[in-house]
């Protein structure tokens, strides 16, 4: 039981003891914000207020400038003498109730008090940042007054000393600085008021008027000499060179030159009108776009120029070429007449010739174009000079399938007479070929040789036979002279192998008998192999001298060999 009250006793003495210390944290948590507002106070009566004040006195106080000092003025005197009493009366106050711990209306004075502070605070800074402007715009002002004086007299001076170079804007130029200089003494008056907000506005559109008047006067006098002077004497000049041209024969109507120029006179006088209105939107990008369709209208009459002297030069050249491949064509007839009755000509060289003749129609019909168009003096240098370009590769085509025609009818000749020298030449080699086999030691001449001779023989009398029948078929010809040629090939090596065979049998024999008499079977191989070689067995004759000789002197066939290769090249090297 005992135990019960001395815990309820520490229980209660714990619970004062927090009352205590939870007391003690508030008081200095309120303290503390006193002592922060207070500071806050003190930073709102050290603003700079009372020195920007000052600065306005050196001013005229007049209009809204004495009416602004007056109410900034008052605003701090208000704030001074009557709201920093209110704020220490209420820190004092809360101090008061924090000892008596009136915690909830200590609280509630100092949010009041804190918020008061707030909206000086706020004031201050407002006052301060109005004043800030307020100088600023004093201070351009006196910017605007020495800047736009000196540069409004050096417009005006500018104006008068160049007032032709100003054309018909010269009064309106002039009015504009005159508004600009009454703009200008609407400000000074004003400002002279006091009234720094209108003077500052007067004072803006004032240096908007004077920007715009500098642009002016940068940009007139080149505009005005350009279009009013340069441009229009630019197209004076093309309308004399198009008459003058038109009366030298020049044809420039279907070009529409002078239409153009009419044209260009009236974007002309659209931009002197705009001068004149003072409307420089996109003007100089016009005013040079014009200048440069000038240019062109320049350059136009330039080329009609340079054209005449082209056809004048190049024509005649022309018509010589022209009449040239007259010439040319006449004598192509012939060939072809001669080639007709000679030859069979194939299609190719006859639709080569059909082209020449189109190709030649084509050249004379733009020759006698351009003499018309010169005659009649309708159409301009400039499309006769195109149609002298077309005639002038007209005679280049003329002229590269004229080689291509000469060059294929050459090769028809060309290949008749490689033929016929080839055929002479075969003829020659056959009877050498006929009397070599004649004259030769050989017994017997082969049957297939034979054959094939009679068949050559054949072939170069039927090769000669094509050239009595006109007109030649060349194509078979050559392709005929092409077996002849293959054929006496073969025959020429068979011939040569045959007479080497020959040659080397009958001397490999003649040195073999010298062993005739060594033994009976030599005797009979030897009788055998002669048999052989006089009944044209040329091989098995070779055979059998060879395994004879091998039983006696084996390297005496490699030498009679080589004795007969060596011989038949040098009778070769003598029939050459």
């Amino acid at each position: 039981m005992d135990y019960g009250i001395y815990g309820i006793l520490i229980g209660i003495i714990v619970i004062v003891l927090g009352a205590m210390l939870g007391s003690m944290l508030v008081r200095r948590n309120f303290y503390q914000k006193i002592d922060d507002l207070d500071m806050r106070k003190q930073s709102v009566l050290s603003a700079s207020v009372p020195a920007e004040l000052q600065k306005f006195k050196q001013w005229p106080m007049e209009g809204e400038t004495k009416e602004k000092f007056e109410r900034w003025h008052q605003s701090w005197d208000e704030l001074v003498s009557v709201h920093t009493g209110q704020i220490d009366e209420a820190l004092y106050h809360a101090e008061e109730d924090l000892d008596k711990y009136r915690f909830l209306k200590v609280k509630s004075d100092l949010n009041a008090t804190e918020q008061l502070i707030e909206e000086l605070e706020s004031m201050v800074h407002a006052m301060l940042d109005e004043m800030d402007e307020f100088n600023q715009h004093h201070s351009s002002l006196l910017d605007i007054v020495k800047k736009d004086e000196k540069e409004l007299y050096q417009f005006r001076k500018t104006l008068v000393a160049q007032n032709s170079a100003f054309g018909p804007t010269y009064e309106l130029v002039e009015s504009e600085i005159a508004a600009a200089e009454a703009k200008r003494t609407e400000m000074i008056t004003l400002k002279q008021e006091g009234q720094v907000s209108e003077a500052y506005i007067a004072g803006q559109v004032l240096s908007e008027k004077v920007t715009k008047i500098r642009e002016l006067v940068g940009v007139i006098p080149q505009f005005v000499r350009t279009v009013q002077i340069d441009l229009k004497q630019q197209l004076n000049q093309l309308r004399s060179g198009h008459k003058e041209m038109q009366m030298d024969g020049y044809a420039l109507e279907p070009l529409g030159l002078m239409e153009e120029i009419e044209q260009a006179e009236d974007r002309r006088a659209a931009l002197m009108d705009r001068i004149e209105q003072l409307d420089f939107d996109h003007f100089e990008m016009d005013m040079q776009q014009l200048s440069s369709d000038i240019d062109q209208l320049f350059e136009a009459f330039r080329t009609e120029v340079d054209a005449r002297q082209y056809v004048k030069k190049e024509f005649a050249t022309v018509k010589e070429r022209d009449r040239q491949t007259s010439e040319v064509m006449a004598r192509l007839h012939q060939e072809m007449t001669r080639l007709v009755s000679n030859y069979e000509i194939n299609a190719r060289v006859g639709e080569e010739f059909e082209q020449l003749e189109r190709e030649r129609a084509t050249l004379t019909a733009n020759v006698l174009d351009i003499e018309q168009a010169l005659v009649a003096q309708m159409i301009p240098f400039s499309m006769i000079k195109s149609k002298v370009q077309e005639a002038k590769r007209s005679l280049d085509q003329f002229s590269a399938m004229h080689e291509r025609f000469i060059e294929n009818t050459n090769s028809l000749r060309k290949e008749e007479l490689e033929v016929r020298n080839k055929l002479e030449s075969w003829k020659r080699e056959l009877s050498a070929h006929r009397r070599l086999l004649a004259k030769s030691a050989m017994p017997v001449v082969p049957t297939d040789l034979t054959s094939d001779m009679r068949q050559l023989q054949k072939g170069v009398q039927s090769l000669d036979e094509q050239f009595e029948k006109a007109p030649f078929n060349m194509t078979y010809i050559v392709g005929l002279s092409h077996d002849v040629e293959e054929t006496m090939d073969n025959f020429r090596d068979r011939v040569k192998a045959l007479l080497r065979q020959v040659t080397y049998a009958e001397q490999l024999l003649q040195y073999a008998n010298r062993y005739r008499r060594r033994d009976n079977e030599v005797h009979i191989a030897l009788t055998l192999a002669e048999n052989k070689f006089l009944h044209g067995e040329y091989g098995t004759a070779v055979e059998i001298g060879e395994r004879v000789l091998g039983r006696f002197d084996e390297g005496a066939a490699r030498e009679i060999r080589q004795r007969v290769e060596k011989g038949l090249e040098q009778q070769e090297l003598l029939r050459k």
